[in-house]
């Protein structure tokens, strides 16, 4: 099926973008810290949006390719149906809520000072 093979192929170009996303954050901020630099706060935001977004984008990409695996996906003894599961589970997880994350990165890019929770989920 064309088009089945179509979302496999568009999840997994997600999926890796998704990773080397992260991969490049964790990087800089290795170097960084090797170097004895302090990672300032503005960047920890824009860390922890790449993070949360990588995250959704990688579980849509997951939830993509279930949606075309037919009704057999579903049985419990099938790898998809624990594939689904695992990403939404860890989805589910508050370090990936995207609302206080994304806040937080905008308003310390724009110069503001991020308070309470916009601040403490960095």
């Amino acid at each position: 099926d064309p088009y089945v093979l179509f979302a496999i192929g568009e999840a997994a170009a997600e999926i890796a973008a998704s990773r080397a996303a992260i991969l490049e954050t964790v990087d800089r901020f290795w170097d960084m810290t090797e170097k004895g630099q302090e990672v300032s706060f503005e960047l920890r935001a824009i860390g922890r949006r790449t993070q949360t977004a990588a995250a959704w984008r990688a579980v849509r990409a997951v939830d993509e390719i279930f949606a075309r695996s037919g009704g057999g996906a579903l049985q419990l003894n099938t790898p998809m149906q624990r594939f689904w599961r695992d990403a939404h589970a860890g989805l589910a997880h508050a370090i990936h809520v995207p609302g206080s994350i994304f806040h937080a990165s905008t308003l310390s890019q724009l110069g503001g000072e991020p308070q309470g929770i916009h601040r403490s989920m960095i």
